[in-house]
């Protein structure tokens, strides 16, 4: 799906345990990078580990969605690592309120092309992401973020709203930043 600029699109409605929801949106822009928007609610307050998975199946729940989207067979890292998942996108921030308000922009994530994220899972996991940097044995390849509590299959559909008004959009560009403020994360990967 594109929109109305011609960019592709896509959404990803997010469900997970004890009344975690929430939705994405996916734009990407003609220089590559692709925006994500959305906001997920029921989370602990926080940092949670954000990625994308390899699959899109869901039908042993987020447990099926695979390990990180990893193309390049690169060990797992922050989302500013050259060394890094094309998956990894690093930490989402909870407020107090549960609720995490979400702006990422990405280029190792586009919506077209050999390395597409289209049928791919969108994970939350529960703890923070080490970044590859934690010393933990698990921290080279999912970055210790603890179970899998959020999911959903991203796909390019054609949506006119997104439900409790939730929206999510990623975008790739190749600078790094995040604002820790409250309950809201912004970050721009390149």
């Amino acid at each position: 799906m594109k929109a109305a600029n011609g960019n592709p699109k896509g959404v990803a409605l997010i469900i997970g345990d004890n009344n975690v929801r929430g939705s994405l949106q996916f734009l990407q822009h003609p220089n590559g990078t692709t925006h994500v928007t959305g906001r997920i609610t029921g989370l602990s307050p926080g940092f949670h580990g954000f990625h994308i998975h390899a699959f899109g199946d869901t039908t042993n729940g987020c447990n099926s969605t695979g390990p990180h989207f990893n193309p390049l067979k690169k060990d797992h890292g922050a989302p500013s690592d050259d060394e890094r998942h094309a998956g990894d996108l690093g930490n989402i921030v909870a407020g107090p309120d549960g609720v995490a308000e979400i702006s990422i922009r990405d280029t190792q994530i586009p919506l077209t092309g050999v390395h597409s994220i289209i049928g791919r899972a969108v994970v939350v996991h529960a703890d923070p992401d080490d970044l590859g940097k934690g010393g933990h044995e698990l921290s080279k390849s999912t970055g210790n973020a603890g179970a899998r509590i959020a999911c959903e299959t991203y796909t390019d559909t054609n949506y006119k709203s997104i439900p409790n008004g939730h929206t999510r959009s990623v975008s790739t560009e190749r600078s790094y930043t995040e604002n820790k403020n409250k309950n809201k994360t912004e970050q721009s990967y390149s």
